[in-house]
């Protein structure tokens, strides 16, 4: 006897028709079309948004959202009910960067850059008012910095993370960076969003950033952006390590120069050329 099709369900299917539907699980759908709500220019979503746009009801909506944050593929924005995209949600993301070329593209350019300076290298994406790290190269000394992939940073502490900002509006920053305390860790950052924009202007001309122990003591870093083949920043390399590393000496000379170089190599790699090429 033919298989009875299931009762429409009274919640509207984010689905569409699929030609073996008997196999698709609704739910897990439905999470999956939660986390597309994000896009760069909507890091922030609500419950009510949640229902709303989904079509489905507030308590659906609350299992959503608990499971993913509960998994770690959402979490609470800052001082809000709202939510925004988890960590869990950037591992998966990983591999997904490395079909697009970016990890890919990079891994040789930084293993080479920190042969040529001889110190740490590192590449970092934004998240948010956060910036994290995917990929690095150690170097070689016995002391050296020790960065983890994953590992997060506050934007404004960061060299990577200034490069990262250094095409964001003054209401790109003000978005982001909205109830946040920026010295609340580091008594000599920006005072407000606004300070961080005008002090990052400043700097965006040189094409890099260099910081001498300003945010963590004994460290010194300098970064440069990544372009993509549309010209948008994507990432952010440096060359950071500890003072007593003898590179460190010329962080603004060799180091700079190096440096430059590599991110405009993976800047290539990814399809960009400069108004001139």
């Amino acid at each position: 006897m033919p298989r009875t099709a299931a009762s429409p369900s009274p919640e509207k299917d984010v689905s569409t028709a699929d030609g073996d539907s008997q196999h698709i699980v609704p739910a897990l759908r439905r999470g999956l079309a939660v986390l597309r709500m994000f896009t760069r220019d909507r890091r922030v979503i609500s419950l009510p948004e949640i229902v709303r746009e989904l079509g489905v009801p507030r308590a659906t909506a609350f299992r959503l959202a608990h499971t993913l944050e509960a998994d770690g593929y959402l979490k609470k924005a800052p001082h809000s009910t709202a939510f925004q995209l988890g960590i869990n949600t950037l591992l998966l993301g990983f591999e997904y960067l490395s079909s697009q070329n970016l990890i890919e593209v990079a891994r040789p350019v930084l293993e080479d850059l920190r042969d040529r300076v001889d110190a740490s290298v590192h590449l970092g994406v934004q998240d948010g008012a956060e910036m994290v790290y995917v990929a690095t190269a150690p170097s070689r000394h016995r002391l050296r910095s020790n960065v983890m992939v994953g590992e997060r940073r506050p934007m404004h502490a960061a060299t990577i993370g200034w490069v990262l900002l250094f095409d964001s509006s003054l209401q790109d920053l003000r978005r982001d960076f909205r109830g946040i305390d920026l010295r609340a860790q580091f008594s000599n950052a920006p005072a407000d969003a606004d300070a961080l924009y005008e002090q990052v202007q400043a700097l965006r001309p040189l094409g890099y950033v260099a910081f001498r122990a300003r945010f963590i003591p004994g460290m010194f870093s300098v970064a440069a952006p990544v372009r993509d083949a549309s010209g948008r920043i994507v990432a952010g390399i440096n060359v950071s390590d500890y003072e007593s590393i003898p590179a460190m000496g010329d962080l603004e000379g060799k180091v700079k120069d190096e440096l430059l170089r590599a991110a405009a190599a993976i800047s290539r790699g990814l399809g960009y050329r400069t108004p001139s090429a």
